[in-house]
C-alpha cells in the first residue's frame, strides 16, 4: 500500500523537482541571460589634409635656361596625390627626396591637375611616377643636364601590366603613354622628349627622341613669365 502511495505523489511532483532537489516550484524564473557584448566603437579617423592644404604655396620665377639657370621661390611638389607618385630615380625608390621635388608654382599646379585628370580618366590604371623636377633653388643638378629653372620634369610611363614602378620599352602600356603625351601636348608644354626604343607620335618640334629617356619622358612646361629672366 504505502509503495503505491509514494508512486502517485512522485507522479504529481514537476520533474524538476525531482531531478535537482530544488523546492518543487514549477514556474521557477530561468537565469537570467549573459549581457550582450557589443564590439567597442571604432573612434572615426580624420581623413587627410586636402593636398592643397600641404603646399606652400609661393610666387615663384623661373630665371634663365632650363640648361643654364636658376629657380626663385621654389615650391615643393607633395610625395604623393590623386593620380601621381614620386619616385627618385638614384635608385627607383619611392618616394623622391624632398630636395628633388622644386618647381616654379606653375609645374607644381600642372603635375597636381595631371594627377587629378589621370586619376579620373583613368581610376582602375596605374598612377604617373613623378621623378626628378629640381632642387630649390634650381642650377645644376646631378643625372641632369637640364631641370635648373623649375619647368622639367620626368614621369614615368604607364606599365603595361598595371603595376607601378621601372618601366621601360618591353613593359610600357604604348596606348596609355600616347594619350598622356597627347594630353600634354594640349597643355601647351614646350617638349616631350622621349626614348629611341619607344614609340610616341606628336608634333614635331615638341614631341622628340632624346637619349637616355627609354623609361620616362622628359617634359618641360613653358615658362609663363617668358624666355626667363
Amino acid at each position: 500500500m504505502w509503495i503505491i502511495l509514494l508512486g502517485m505523489l512522485a507522479a504529481t511532483l514537476p520533474i524538476a523537482a525531482l531531478n535537482d532537489g530544488s523546492s518543487g516550484t514549477a514556474d521557477a524564473s530561468p537565469a537570467p541571460a549573459a549581457p550582450e557584448r557589443r564590439a567597442p566603437e571604432k573612434t572615426p579617423t580624420a581623413p587627410p589634409p586636402p593636398i592643397e592644404t600641404r603646399i606652400e604655396w609661393r610666387r615663384s620665377i623661373a630665371h634663365g635656361t632650363a640648361t643654364a639657370g636658376w629657380l626663385e621661390r621654389g615650391v615643393i611638389l607633395p610625395e604623393e596625390g590623386p593620380g601621381f607618385y614620386t619616385y627618385d630615380p638614384r635608385g627607383q625608390t619611392r618616394p623622391n627626396a624632398a630636395v628633388r621635388r622644386y618647381g616654379t608654382a606653375m609645374l607644381v599646379r600642372e603635375l597636381i591637375d595631371l594627377g587629378a585628370w589621370w586619376a579620373r580618366e583613368h581610376p582602375g590604371a596605374p598612377r604617373l611616377g613623378i621623378g626628378d623636377l629640381a632642387h630649390e633653388g634650381g642650377g645644376r643638378f646631378e643625372l641632369h643636364v637640364s631641370h635648373q629653372n623649375g619647368l622639367d620634369v620626368d614621369i614615368r610611363m604607364p606599365r603595361a601590366d598595371g603595376a607601378e614602378g621601372r618601366v621601360g620599352p618591353g613593359t610600357y602600356d604604348r596606348a596609355l603613354t600616347q594619350e598622356l603625351a597627347d594630353h600634354l601636348v594640349a597643355r601647351g608644354v614646350e617638349y616631350v622628349f622621349y626614348g629611341p626604343n619607344l614609340t610616341v607620335r606628336g608634333p614635331a618640334g615638341v614631341v622628340e627622341v632624346w637619349p637616355n629617356h627609354d623609361d620616362h619622358l622628359h617634359v618641360r612646361f613653358r615658362d609663363p613669365d617668358g624666355a626667363g629672366n
